[in-house]
């Protein structure tokens, strides 16, 4: 179990814990007083973010996007990574299964943060920055398929990329909005205003930024929709034209077709030609018709 122990100010230390075993998780529980089934609870993958105020302790679980540019996404858990957070005002614990990335950057600056609720502050809004990258590539994504929508140069491949973008943003607003409840229960020191707000401010402009993709995909999938539906229609105009034409035509080489024994006409010179003619009428007729009905 890598663990490191850091010094934060006078009366205070960080221990960051990654991928413990179950006997070292008891050991921390013990150490530190932490509700032992939490603390067993809190290594399970799937769970979501949340917080809990347990025996005087502050405890809340993150998840940061930690996700490979190409890997297919299913679901939150192959999505993101999570961070469980204990803490007090002696005290911080952070237990993941992973390295997070975010870690050796808050650690190099930790003479800023004098207390817990400061530090926790950074913590969760650097996992709220893993975001956003992700967000602005997903928006390149869409600015892309949207021109080749608009050229109706659209594919299947283009679809199903279309839903796999739609599919993330939507499974990281999801993530997202979880973590208001996170973000809204750390309760700043003196001084320290400004730094709460400011992961706020974050929160709020990541679900704006994921909310916005998340439309955008919507609306150029249903735009998209729509062109192969016109496309359709259009085959299909032009397939009931050419049926209207030959339709009555058919009609009439059916009825000369009959072979009956008494038809007149079949035995006068005029016959032949008059059929053709008459063919050629009602082919006008039913041309004239749907110029006037502008169908032409």
């Amino acid at each position: 179990m890598p663990q490191t122990e850091q010094p934060i100010s006078e009366g205070l230390k960080w221990i960051d814990v990654t991928n413990p075993t179950p006997e070292e998780v008891i050991l921390l529980a013990n150490t530190y007083q932490l509700n032992r089934h939490i603390v067993e609870d809190c290594l399970q993958p799937e769970h979501l973010p949340k917080y809990e105020f347990v025996d005087d302790i502050n405890f809340m679980i993150l998840r940061y996007y930690a996700c490979k540019e190409d890997c297919v996404i299913s679901n939150i858990q192959e999505l993101t990574n999570k961070i469980a957070i204990f803490y007090s005002e002696s005290f911080i614990v952070t237990i993941h299964k992973m390295e997070v990335p975010f870690i050796e950057t808050i650690r190099r600056s930790i003479r800023k943060y004098a207390s817990a609720s400061g530090l926790v502050s950074k913590i969760v809004w650097f996992a709220l920055e893993t975001f956003d990258e992700r967000v602005n590539q997903l928006s390149q994504k869409i600015d892309v398929s949207e021109n080749e929508v608009m050229m109706r140069r659209t594919s299947t491949n283009q679809m199903e990329e279309l839903y796999l973008v739609k599919r993330e943003a939507a499974l990281s607003l999801k993530v997202l909005l979880l973590m208001q409840e996170p973000a809204n229960h750390i309760k700043p020191q003196a001084g320290e205003e400004s730094m709460v707000q400011d992961v706020k401010d974050q929160h709020l402009k990541m679900i704006t930024l994921y909310g916005q993709v998340l439309e955008e995909v919507n609306n150029l999938m249903n735009l998209a929709m729509s062109f192969s539906a016109q496309k359709t229609n259009e085959v299909v105009k032009v397939l009931t034209i050419f049926s209207v034409f030959f339709m009555p035509l058919t009609f009439i080489v059916g009825i000369y077709g009959m072979n009956f024994e008494f038809m007149p006409e079949l035995s006068k010179k005029w016959g032949y030609p008059a059929v053709l003619v008459l063919m050629i009428i009602v082919t006008g007729f039913i041309y004239i018709w749907f110029k006037r009905k502008k169908w032409l």
